[in-house]
């Protein structure tokens, strides 16, 4: 655990003024802004995901691990997003979640990973619906069997976040994907 051990606030102010990067805030507000529980940060922090600061019987999250923590899941992004850009150029109208989960040192045995990469997908097709007007993750499908189609959050993001209606799924799933597939030719 990387956390740094100060008596009291005077003691961490002091230190403080001399080291700008411990810099440091509560975990509830962690917590909001990474839309997990409080007790998942304080995870992170034992795991060294996280780095904190202890004043006493506080713990709080050091600023600069939760930015480089923002850069890596940024760059988590663009990685899924470059990957599924290229699918969509090459006319590939479905890729299963494991192939886009490995590109990013994920694996779907894994819960918290199956959560993080429906997170990164749903910031894919934000990004792309801004840019483009379309949802790039509607080529990322489960695996099942007979007709395969996006997970339940692709169908959320859609409704909730872009106001997209449709009557049947699989007409909007293969509507998606074209236009998609248009759309980075």
């Amino acid at each position: 655990m990387n956390i740094e051990i100060f008596d009291n606030l005077s003691h961490y102010i002091e230190t403080y003024t001399q080291e700008r990067d411990l810099a440091a805030v509560p975990i509830p507000l962690v917590a909001d802004h990474l839309q997990v529980t409080p007790a998942a940060v304080v995870a992170m922090l034992k795991t060294d995901r996280l780095d904190g600061i202890k004043i006493g019987n506080n713990t709080l999250v050091k600023l600069a691990s939760l930015q480089r923590r923002q850069d890596e899941r940024s760059k988590e992004i663009d990685i899924v997003f470059q990957y599924l850009r290229k699918c969509a150029r090459d006319g590939v109208r479905v890729i299963f979640y494991e192939p886009v989960m490995v590109a990013v040192d994920m694996t779907p045995r894994v819960p918290a990973h199956r959560t993080r990469i429906g997170q990164i997908l749903g910031d894919v097709s934000t990004r792309t619906y801004e840019e483009k007007g379309v949802l790039l993750s509607v080529l990322v499908h489960q695996k099942t069997a007979g007709t395969t189609r996006p997970g339940k959050g692709f169908f959320k993001l859609a409704r909730d976040n872009f106001g997209l209606t449709w009557e049947n799924e699989d007409a909007f799933v293969e509507q998606q994907t074209d236009r998609a597939i248009q759309a980075y030719r």
